[in-house]
């Protein structure tokens, strides 16, 4: 199960207070124009917040990605030189010891 990195929540875009402590209106014309501005940059600021832990997310997934390739490199270059090796490998003059079962 992946660790958790990041939280994201929606808000409720629409919770303005209209009025004041003593109950005097705080917008005095366009109540329905105030509430629909507070909502659309209050969905506008959310946005920007999803595309900030967007890019975020991009970035730890580039680097990421990078010590994947890197790894890979120097993997390939080991393999290189196995494979270097065993091509110079001749089994005919290697000799092998002669061993004795002593179970038979």
């Amino acid at each position: 199960m992946p660790f958790v990195q990041r939280v994201v929540q929606p808000v409720q875009l629409s919770r303005v207070l209209l009025h004041d402590e003593q109950g005097r209106p705080r917008v005095k014309d366009g109540e329905l124009e105030a509430v629909t501005n507070h909502t659309l940059s209050s969905a506008l600021r959310q946005l920007a917040s999803v595309v900030l832990l967007a890019d975020e997310i991009f970035q730890d997934l580039g680097k990421i990605l990078g010590d994947v390739t890197e790894r890979s490199k120097r993997l390939r270059v080991r393999i290189a030189a196995v494979d270097e090796r065993v091509s110079h490998f001749d089994p005919k003059a290697v000799t092998v010891q002669e061993t004795v079962d002593k179970n038979v």
